[in-house]
């Protein structure tokens, strides 16, 4: 077992929304949630597990990483984009294999990308553990 220490001090006993313990419909209405009503849940810490995805997007030249969770019949998976600690760590060679099991814990927020109208929501200072590469 791998773990990436915390480097923000978030402490796993100090969560608002722990989706590591719900029940698949649970975490499926909760993320949903927090998509529909973002404001609620800002500032909030959220603690969840799934498999690690990263993703490229041409028009920022960026890549974005997610913690995506499969629902009971693994049909209907949902992610949650995710910064780990201050987004300095380097991709690929810091970061786990995809499809990798991870737990994910940080602060829900939501953020615009220069020149986007569109309104992002992410875990920012996030913790990442490795459960199974």
């Amino acid at each position: 077992e791998e773990v990436f220490p915390a480097e923000n001090g978030n402490d796993w006993a100090d969560v608002d929304y722990d989706l590591t313990n719900m029940s698949s419909d649970m975490v499926y209405a909760t993320v949903y949630q927090m998509m529909a009503d973002h404001d609620t849940y800002v500032g909030k810490t959220v603690r969840m597990d799934g498999l690690y995805y990263a993703g490229y997007y041409e028009p920022t030249a960026k890549y974005y990483h997610y913690c995506i969770i499969q629902d009971a019949l693994a049909c209907c998976a949902q992610g949650m984009e995710f910064m780990w600690g201050d987004g300095s760590h380097i991709y690929p060679d810091e970061y786990p294999e995809e499809n990798a099991e991870v737990v994910v814990q940080g602060t829900f927020e939501t953020y615009r990308e220069d020149g986007d109208d569109n309104l992002y929501c992410r875990l920012k200072n996030a913790t990442m553990e490795v459960i199974n590469e």
